[in-house]
């Protein structure tokens, strides 16, 4: 199924719903930047996501920060804030 008409409840890089909802659940008490799961993700993992035509966020960056953690950070225009500002999700 191409990751573009995928009818899931749950983001096609994500191998189940029951990843996803443990991710979700964790992210709600770390609270997770507004790139929501890019932000965790690695760019060895976008790579393996992209080869198989499961990133919806190919244009996500990755940065680290002055303790050397990284996040991914999706262009502006994508994150969470802005598209629940337009209504979507």
């Amino acid at each position: 199924m191409n990751a573009t008409t995928s009818t899931r409840s749950y983001p096609s890089c994500f191998d189940s719903e029951h990843q996803y909802r443990q991710w979700h659940e964790f992210a709600l008490k770390t609270k997770v930047g507004d790139s929501d799961y890019c932000t965790d993700c690695t760019r060895a993992y976008q790579r393996q996501m992209m080869n198989q035509c499961r990133c919806k966020f190919k244009r996500t960056r990755f940065i680290v920060d002055c303790e050397g953690y990284t996040e991914g950070r999706r262009p502006v225009s994508q994150r969470l804030v802005n598209n629940r500002k337009k209504g979507r999700r």
